[in-house]
């Protein structure tokens, strides 16, 4: 199988859109779970939603776009390599470091340019959020991999095993 364009944007699609619904899934939950209640779920929730839109959004095409480059690396790096575990494991990887550097780079934002979301930036580096934030990115990348290597697969011819051409000449 090798990957032409299409599929790399298809992966990359599929992890920019894994790491947005898993940022508000889990941010929401961390910061629930924080605020310990939950009655304040919906507000929560309107917030996140809210610092997604203006921000996150934002930052995570970029770094879907500059990462993207880090993963066609990778991946051509990886091409000999059958398993697939080790490019999950890769790939994961790939999306730890990945989110290491975009948390450390929010983490010493200056507050005042973020207006509003500034003392939400502020704690990103804590490791309540920041935990849980690594591993949305490494989940979204090695998701992403796997999803555009699978429908790759898919869309390839079938290989003929000998079995398969041994019943086609019956």
């Amino acid at each position: 199988m090798a990957f032409r364009g299409r599929e790399f944007w298809r992966g990359a699609l599929a992890t920019w859109i894994t790491f947005n619904l898993l940022f508000l899934v889990v941010t929401t939950a961390v910061l629930t779970i924080m605020s310990r209640s939950l009655q304040g779920i919906f507000s929560i929730l309107v917030l996140v939603a809210w610092f997604q839109l203006v921000f996150v959004v934002a930052v995570s095409v970029l770094v879907t776009v500059v990462g993207g480059a880090a993963a066609y690396v990778l991946g051509r790096f990886l091409r000999t390599v059958a398993s697939i575990r080790r490019h999950l494991v890769a790939f994961a990887g790939l999306g730890l470091v990945v989110g290491g550097l975009v948390i450390a780079i929010g983490g010493v934002w200056p507050g005042s340019e973020t207006g509003e979301f500034g003392s939400l930036l502020a704690h990103i580096t804590e490791p309540y959020i920041a935990l849980p934030l690594l591993g949305v990115s490494a989940v979204s990348v090695a998701y992403g991999w796997y999803r555009t290597a699978s429908r790759a697969l898919l869309d390839d011819p079938a290989p003929q095993t000998v079995i398969a051409e041994a019943q086609l000449a019956d």
